[in-house]
């Protein structure tokens, strides 16, 4: 009896001096069984947390205070089986909760205002709350929601951002393919070799060339889009656009192609787009002309560039009707915009959208453009051509180059004014236009209109 009690005490002895041996070299972990659990963390514990983190959460108080409910101002169908709830809320920023036929969204108001895209397949009730930073969230608004067709024009996108639906073509299709490439080659050549030669034989003198092509915002916002986008999304540097200013962009040191991508990218949490208007902002305006006097500045190093950083403008942000889209989703919103007041003498023929006085702002539809600047001898010329896009950065342009001029009736006229070129004899010569404006024959689209138009 006392062999067998020490055999098995040497032999309990060697399996415990083993152990500590195989955990010591590394060799092996210790094995949690079932009589030797790992220490569990309590539901008390979780919440509390440990150490340093358990003294921060108590010194943050939790909120208290409720939400104001959402208000819901309209609903539309925007295209089949698609639904718009349109609605504001008290303070900037909420993020807005939508639960219809036992599917959630989230998305943040822009402004106070937000504009949710929902699936509608059968009638129902939809479910809205908002929760502010700080508070709890708001109780439950409710509205009806019924399956339709609307018009398809305007698609909702995340954070309510809505986009005219055929910008999607700049995101499924319409890319820059081998046989597109080819084209894009070929008015380079054409531009760098003949379009910039035959305007400084006019001018006299070493015009520069410039183009710039505004992102259209389903391109910029390319990377918040809702999943059923997302899941058809390209590389966008495979755009039309991207594809046309990498090809051109220093190929001549005389012409410009400006990317504005980046830059938009960069701002893409600011006002630089309208939500209900298929155009930039007139903050999008500024960031797009801070972009191209960059490049004239880097010519002419004495230029002038105004800024708000400098006081030349100060910037007001207005609850004003939508844009074009309401039309088109057909519905009345409204959205908080960023408008730029002048702080600086600027003479001219002034036009507004937006904005009651009209005084110093900017704005769509100009009709006999004008704009005298104060700055006469120092800063270069320009002679000016563009779409729509060029309504919000006009006032920028005109009153940072000493002159401007542009064609008779201001936008959408791409032909090149032989007199205008001769006469004036402008340091620059800007195109501007929209992404959505560049089909993908390079020789036969806006692009080769302008560029092709001296002969």
């Amino acid at each position: 009896m006392k062999i067998t009690v020490r055999i098995t005490a040497a032999l309990l002895l060697m399996f415990l001096l083993a152990a500590q041996f195989i955990s010591c070299s590394g060799q092996s972990a210790p094995v949690t069984t079932e009589t030797e659990k790992a220490p569990e963390t309590t539901a008390e514990q979780t919440e509390a947390g440990t150490g340093t983190e358990a003294e921060t959460a108590a010194e943050t108080e939790a909120p208290t205070e409720k939400t104001a409910k959402p208000k819901i101002l309209g609903t539309t169908m925007l295209s089949e089986n698609k639904a718009l709830i349109y609605g504001s809320t008290v303070e900037d920023g909420a993020m807005i909760r939508t639960i219809f036929n036992g599917k959630e969204t989230k998305n943040r108001s822009k402004g106070k205002y937000f504009y949710i895209e929902v699936d509608v397949e059968s009638p129902g009730k939809a479910a809205v709350y908002a929760t502010e930073d700080g508070k709890l969230e708001s109780n439950m608004v409710r509205t009806n929601l019924s399956p339709g067709e609307g018009t398809g024009q305007v698609w909702g996108g995340r954070d309510s951002r809505l986009f005219y639906t055929p910008t999607l073509e700049f995101l499924t299709g319409n890319r820059a393919d081998e046989a597109v490439q080819t084209t894009i080659d070929q008015m380079t050549g054409f531009i760098t070799n003949k379009t910039i030669k035959d305007i400084q034989s006019l001018t006299g003198k070493k015009t520069k060339l410039m183009y710039v092509v505004i992102p259209d915002p389903a391109t910029a916002y390319c990377l918040e889009h809702l999943p059923y986008v997302q899941d058809s999304v390209q590389d966008p540097s495979t755009s039309l656009m991207e594809a046309f200013i990498k090809t051109l962009d220093g190929k001549n040191e005389d012409v410009y192609a400006i990317d504005l991508m980046p830059t938009m990218r960069a701002h893409k949490d600011e006002y630089i787009y309208f939500s209900t208007d298929t155009h930039y902002t007139e903050l999008g305006a500024y960031y797009a002309y801070l972009e191209i006097m960059k490049r004239v500045k880097n010519d002419y190093p004495e230029t002038k560039v105004r800024t708000v950083e400098d006081g030349d403008y100060s910037v007001e942000y207005l609850d004003v009707a939508g844009g074009d889209m309401c039309g088109m989703a057909g519905l009345g919103m409204n959205e908080i915009v960023p408008f730029f007041i002048a702080q600086f003498k600027d003479t001219g023929t002034y036009y507004h959208s937006k904005r009651n006085d009209g005084i110093r702002s900017a704005g769509f539809g100009p009709s006999g453009w004008r704009r005298d600047s104060e700055i006469k001898s120092d800063n270069p010329t320009a002679y000016y051509l563009g779409d729509s896009y060029g309504c919000y950065i006009l006032p920028f342009i005109g009153a940072n180059f000493s002159q401007v001029w542009t064609n008779e009736g201001v936008l959408w006229n791409y032909t090149l004014d032989r007199d205008i070129l001769s006469e004036n004899q402008p340091d620059y010569v800007i195109l501007l236009i929209c992404q959505r404006n560049i089909d993908g024959n390079f020789l036969g689209n806006v692009i080769s209109q302008f560029s092709m138009s001296l002969g």
